[in-house]
């Protein structure tokens, strides 16, 4: 019998906890050399299952269905929401760097798209579109794919980032992320920049090699980049995904989108998961990085 997913409150922390018993029966293949009945190669995936496809029809490139072991879930209200696997490519890869940047430039439309149609829901106060790439960075499964998180939780992190930014907003009247990307433009810690991103390891990374990449423009959303700025968005994370594959590192990458903020800036966070987080970490929540983001920068310039 499936038991349904729940959300519990810490009052002492202010921390949401998903618990989710259905979890534990995921697929898990990351051990096997190859995937012999993979169920994200194209043949595998019925047009039944698809949710949305990039291109709209034909053979997709990009699809999204629904998670079979979801967290969120419409039909729960304990813990209501939805949660999609982005299939990254109908193709049998297992390194995110193995993507051509058009094809990238397909998963990031599918996270427009997806992201749009999940607005609509006035419930959903929360969209996250992420990656896991690897075992270490928490993938089950071999064949590449993403996944796309809508809650009706605004998480903790979330809450104190737009309360410190509209702190920075108010004392300067402007915007602190386009702030940060003027700042690192000709800075030692930028890694790539064109006409519509700047791409750099921050001064307080958080793991070694961790890099964002925020839009110029000041743009709220996934959902609102122009088709230059996915290009753009692509080029970078196809350069970053293949430095990492140099250094054999699993990593996450991930954009939130805090529907109801007005001092939201789109950005994008790859975080490499080279070192494990142990009791410091956890119990202090201060962050040990052995890796300077300048060195890291120097890295991803070579």
């Amino acid at each position: 019998m499936s038991k349904k997913a729940q959300i519990r409150y810490n009052l002492l922390s202010g921390q949401s906890v998903i618990f989710a018993p259905d979890r534990e029966k995921r697929p898990n293949d990351t051990k096997k050399d190859k995937s012999t009945d993979c169920p994200f190669c194209f043949s595998s995936v019925p047009k039944s299952k698809i949710v949305d496809q990039i291109p709209t029809s034909g053979k997709w490139q990009a699809a999204s269905i629904k998670n079979v072991f979801p967290v969120m879930s419409a039909e729960n209200k304990q813990a209501y929401g939805f949660q999609e696997v982005v299939i990254d490519t109908p193709t049998h890869l297992e390194n995110f760097s193995d993507l051509s940047v058009k094809q990238i430039e397909a998963v990031l439309k599918l996270y427009q798209v997806r992201s749009e149609k999940l607005m609509r829901d006035k419930k959903i106060k929360y969209i996250l579109c992420f990656k896991n790439q690897g075992k270490a960075a928490g993938a089950s499964l071999r064949h590449i794919h993403s996944q796309i998180f809508a809650s009706t939780i605004l998480p903790p992190d979330i809450i104190e980032e737009r309360k410190r930014v509209a702190i920075l907003k108010a004392d300067s009247n402007r915007c602190p992320y386009c702030d940060l990307s003027k700042q690192e433009e000709n800075g030692d810690l930028k890694i790539y920049s064109d006409s519509n991103i700047v791409a750099f390891c921050p001064f307080a990374s958080a793991f070694p090699y961790e890099v964002w990449i925020i839009t110029r423009r000041h743009v709220d959303n996934i959902a609102l980049l122009k088709k230059s700025e996915v290009n753009s968005l692509a080029k970078a994370l196809k350069n970053i995904a293949s430095k990492l594959k140099n250094l054999d590192c699993d990593f996450n990458f991930f954009t939130h989108n805090d529907i109801d903020n007005d001092n939201q800036h789109f950005y994008l966070k790859v975080q490499p998961r080279m070192n494990i987080w142990a009791g410091v970490e956890l119990g202090s929540g201060l962050i040990i990085n052995p890796v300077l983001p300048e060195k890291a920068a120097k890295h991803y310039c070579k």
